[in-house]
């Protein structure tokens, strides 16, 4: 995710299990971490604290489902093409394995796309 987003696992937040997946930041950042409880807490303490929460939840759930109908109906080309257009750094900088199983495709299949737009 660029600077400045926030990163949740849904699944793991609301069910409060430990999550399955793992982070790891391309550079040094500044982390903030919120349990189910404190975040309960905030609800409750400020109310307009709910409405963001609420839009946050909301926006997160339509990129998810972006991204599933993506991965479902988009040819690898172009979801690579709109990796690039929205995310151009973050397409340099990220190893060619983990930006394949972010598209859903293998390493070569990934090298041969880029070996095309070049």
């Amino acid at each position: 995710m660029p600077a400045g987003h926030f990163v949740i696992s849904i699944l793991s937040f609301f069910s409060r299990q430990p999550s399955h997946e793992y982070l790891q930041t391309l550079a040094e950042c500044r982390l903030w971490s919120l349990t189910h409880a404190q975040v309960q807490r905030l609800y409750q303490q400020f109310p307009e604290f709910n409405f963001i929460g609420r839009v946050l939840t909301e926006r997160y759930y339509v990129l998810s489902e972006q991204r599933a109908l993506d991965l479902r109906m988009l040819p690898a080309a172009e979801r690579y093409a709109r990796l690039l257009r929205d995310f151009p750094d973050l397409a340099q900088q990220i190893p060619l394995h983990m930006l394949a199983s972010h598209l859903g495709i293998t390493p070569e299949t990934l090298s041969r796309l880029r070996a095309r737009r070049s």
